[in-house]
């Protein structure tokens, strides 16, 4: 090596890796292989490596998007059915007693049967907000406070009713009036929350059992007791099971679609 430290050939040490005054160059291999091709070997075998896990096929990874959608879906959403199904029985059951026991009271039905008429919503309105609140259980952000805001909205706004209806009947209200009053306030809270759902997780079907709560429950207002136990028990019960019926239908094609897509993208 000359004294300008150059080898003889004219050549740098330090651009062939060459030790110079017993230090390597940092990075430089000992062949004299330029750091920086090495290291766009390295990169172009790790982008390689990477790209074959990848589905190479445009519609094969379509499949795998939506079927990992409809899992968070299913995992994170309420399910209408469910809901649906367990206010359906308690209205159908409900509502049946109370047309019952009013028939046999003269239009106003027993203490007892008011008290299973409570006990099936208060089961409801419970069964409602453990569903719920499970979907929502490692949820987080905003889908974990919209779940929350909305199980607490049904009870705040049945305690605002029950105070209500307290202060109706100490002002003197008559019995037929309470009873109208109770099931009318009570359906309209249901219906409301229910097109707030719908609107909330863009569910068509809830907001739309949600409108036609609202309207039997007008009609009901309309008719009186007791008939109008009798329409809220079929028209009411019965336009919830008949969502949670529809709701399991669309939910199984749903599934079967994603089921062939995923069956016609595999190679």
């Amino acid at each position: 090596m000359s004294s300008n430290g150059r080898r003889p050939d004219g050549k740098d040490p330090w651009a062939v890796g060459e030790p110079v005054n017993g230090e390597r160059v940092k990075g430089e291999p000992a062949n004299g292989e330029p750091a920086t091709n090495r290291g766009e070997a390295h990169d172009g075998a790790d982008s390689i490596g990477a790209g074959e896990d990848l589905p190479g096929d445009p519609a094969e990874m379509l499949a795998l998007i939506r079927s990992q959608q409809d899992t968070v879906r299913k995992g994170t959403e309420p399910s209408g059915p469910l809901l649906f199904g367990a206010w359906g029985v308690a209205w159908l059951a409900g509502y049946l007693v109370l047309y019952v026991s009013g028939t046999q009271e003269r239009g106003l039905p027993a203490g007892w049967a008011f008290a299973v008429f409570g006990l099936l919503l208060v089961s409801a309105m419970v069964f409602t907000g453990v569903h719920i609140g499970r979907r929502a259980v490692g949820v987080r952000g905003a889908s974990a406070a919209v779940g929350a805001m909305y199980g607490w909205s049904w009870a705040v706004c049945f305690a605002v009713v029950f105070l209500i209806l307290s202060g109706v009947a100490r002002a003197g209200a008559s019995h037929e009036v309470m009873q109208i009053l109770s099931n009318s306030l009570s359906c309209l809270v249901v219906a409301a929350l229910y097109m707030a759902g719908g609107a909330l997780w863009r569910e068509w079907r809830m907001f739309a059992l949600g409108v036609w709560i609202a309207l039997v429950a007008g009609g009901a207002a309309l008719l009186g007791p007791p008939s109008s136990y009798l329409l809220m028990a079929v028209a009411g019960g019965g336009g919830f099971l008949l969502g949670a019926a529809a709701g399991v239908v669309v939910d199984r094609r749903r599934s079967q679609a994603a089921a062939e897509t995923a069956t016609v993208a595999a190679p």
